[in-house]
């Protein structure tokens, strides 16, 4: 899972916001442990709810089973447990995270699953959350000034980046519009 001679930082969520106006998608704020950046994950607002759920300490009995509940009793019976939730890629506007898990003394992987479930998946199994630092250092928030910050365009929807565009176009912005309607067209 790990590179060679990769530094792997510690994440910790620390909110799930509304970033969309119509409320149909969230962002999730992972902060590294040990430091000041704060990567942004996109999600959707069912696993927004859950993983605020999740985060205030509402796990097993307190919700209605979710799938993680479910996969938490199952690993349980079989003698599993995940052992660790690392972000793998960005891509798209979408977060992947690679899944790591034991059974019995053996160590096995499952590759490219969506950030909002495994998110939801490390709260659940109380595993850590991490990144490799290159990948961190290209993702993370970078702040502009007056509590704005900017965020990679590789971790913005298309939906995201087409409002974007209609605001830079009604904005008179022509340069960013190009930019925008650019990085919309490579992802077709």
């Amino acid at each position: 899972m790990r590179k060679m001679n990769e530094a792997i930082k510690e994440l910790k969520v620390v909110t799930v916001s509304k970033c969309t106006e119509d409320g149909a998608a969230y962002i999730a704020v992972l902060k590294e442990k040990d430091g000041e950046r704060i990567l942004p994950v996109l999600i959707e607002r069912s696993e927004a709810y859950l993983l605020l759920m999740k985060m205030k300490g509402n796990k097993k009995n307190a919700l209605p089973s979710s799938m993680s509940d479910i996969m938490r009793a199952a690993f349980m019976q079989c003698n599993m447990s995940i052992e660790e939730v690392r972000i793998a890629t960005v891509e798209g506007g979408v977060t992947y995270c690679h899944v790591l898990y034991r059974q019995e003394s053996v160590f096995h992987m499952i590759r490219y699953c969506k950030a909002s479930d495994c998110l939801i998946l490390a709260y659940t199994f109380d595993c850590p959350i991490t990144i490799g630092e290159a990948l961190l250092e290209h993702q993370y928030m970078r702040e502009v000034g007056d509590g704005m910050y900017s965020i990679p365009v590789n971790s913005v929807s298309v939906d995201a980046l087409k409002e974007a565009l209609k605001r830079a176009v009604e904005d008179e912005n022509y340069e960013l519009a190009s930019q925008l309607r650019d990085e919309i067209e490579r992802r077709k």
